[in-house]
């Protein structure tokens, strides 16, 4: 779509400066189907790092268009002046998991303060939980056109559109993110290949899944000792696990019984799921001890271990491994030399005794993850990378959630 010239500079600001030069802006936003932008908590996190050119195409919104509703009603000049030198990029962007996001922002606050005074008032970021925002930063990743567009750091967790196929051959490909991490991890994950081998992305910690077995509601029935379990006939309607209320159910679950099973495996999967909860509702319920409660859960290792001490809840760690979901980061490598401590505070034993801490494996040779003697299960980079990961993931889903549905054929 060719954008009027006088646009251009416009179409570069943050959707924070939008707002602060046009006070109606948030409102033609709203008008235009970004609702859930504009609402506060959204705002304050996105708003200082969505550019207003990447909000309108990913919404399918004609640019000029826009423009011209938000500058004809006062008749106001669009401030082409105050526009040609829009906010600079957030230096770090970081969309932690729950357990992790309050202790690594405290962490990183005394990592400021240890900073001399013109680097700590050089720097920006941005540090929130996944869980508290309505809308996923990640999903504006297939839309990027250039890296100004983007932080220079960015922390996300699980299979997000930073792995899908546009963003992978536009800016991973292409050589544009560097992986800053020096670490292969300790012998059980070392041998899973866990490093990216090509040096892109960086795993900053693993989001482990387990099974948590209720007896009291799985009754005589044989205990799943491994992800195939989750598939007999014996288990139809007894499993929960991650998802929402908009159909999105846990990719790193999906893709690992596809890569195995195939289709049948959804299926079979899906028909035996009853719904997918939050971790904290799957904990709810199995400290409930009520005869309702799911027979098996699928949750991350953190909130299962928050479950021991009680005699009705087994924690299953498959004999085939626990999943490895990932937490990923990217750094520009074109700033990863500016931008050094950061980076070096972020791969460091500090974060990663946090990560740890939370049961959330990190690689820092340093720090004793407290892993038992068990195995791993990692889908592995190839598959990541030479997959369209956007398609297979909304296919994987589908499947299940048809079967979820009873409508599979």
């Amino acid at each position: 779509m060719t954008v009027d010239a006088k646009n251009e500079n416009l179409l570069d600001l943050t959707i924070a400066d939008l707002a602060e030069k046009y006070p109606e802006a948030l409102k033609l936003l709203a008008a235009n189907g970004c609702v859930a932008l504009v609402e506060q908590e959204n705002l304050q996190c996105y708003g200082p790092i969505l550019r207003l050119r990447t909000l309108l195409k990913a919404q399918g919104i004609n640019p000029d268009l826009f423009l011209g509703q938000l500058t004809r009603p006062s008749g106001i000049t669009p401030p082409l002046a105050q526009a040609s030198n829009p906010s600079a990029s957030l230096n770090l962007f970081a969309l932690l998991p729950c357990p992790l996001k309050v202790p690594l922002e405290e962490a990183f606050g005394k990592f400021l303060e240890r900073l001399p005074e013109p680097e700590r008032a050089a720097l920006t970021f941005v540090i929130e939980g996944n869980a508290n925002n309505q809308l996923d930063y990640a999903d504006y990743a297939d839309h990027f056109e250039s890296l100004e567009e983007m932080p220079d750091i960015i922390v996300t967790p699980g299979f997000n559109s930073f792995f899908h196929r546009p963003f992978v051959e536009r800016f991973i490909k292409t050589g544009l993110f560097q992986n800053v991490n020096r670490y292969p991890g300790e012998e059980q994950l070392a041998a899973l290949g866990i490093v990216d081998p090509e040096g892109h992305y960086t795993m900053l910690a693993m989001n482990l899944l387990v099974l948590v077995v209720n007896h009291k509601t799985l009754r005589d029935r044989p205990v799943p000792r491994s992800w195939g379990d989750l598939l007999v006939p014996g288990l139809a309607k007894s499993i929960v696990i991650r998802g929402n209320r908009d159909g999105s159910f846990c990719e790193t679950l999906l893709l690992t019984i596809y890569q195995e099973f195939g289709d049948e495996g959804l299926r079979r999967l899906g028909a035996n799921v009853s719904d997918g909860w939050h971790p904290s509702q799957m904990v709810k319920a199995a400290v409930s001890g009520g005869t309702d409660a799911p027979a098996v859960s699928v949750m991350p290792l953190f909130f299962a271990n928050n479950l021991k001490g009680r005699d009705w809840l087994e924690i299953v760690w498959p004999v085939d491994g626990a999943l490895v979901s990932p937490v990923t980061m990217l750094v520009k490598e074109e700033k990863c030399r500016s931008l050094s401590k950061v980076v070096d505070f972020l791969v460091g034993p500090e974060v990663a005794r946090i990560c740890a801490g939370a049961f959330f494996p990190a690689l820092h040779p340093e720090v004793d993850n407290r892993l038992p003697q068990a195995a791993f299960k990692w889908i592995g980079w190839d598959y990541v990378k030479n997959n369209d990961l956007k398609a297979l993931i909304a296919a994987t889903n589908d499947a299940f959630g048809a079967a979820l549905k009873g409508t599979a054929s």
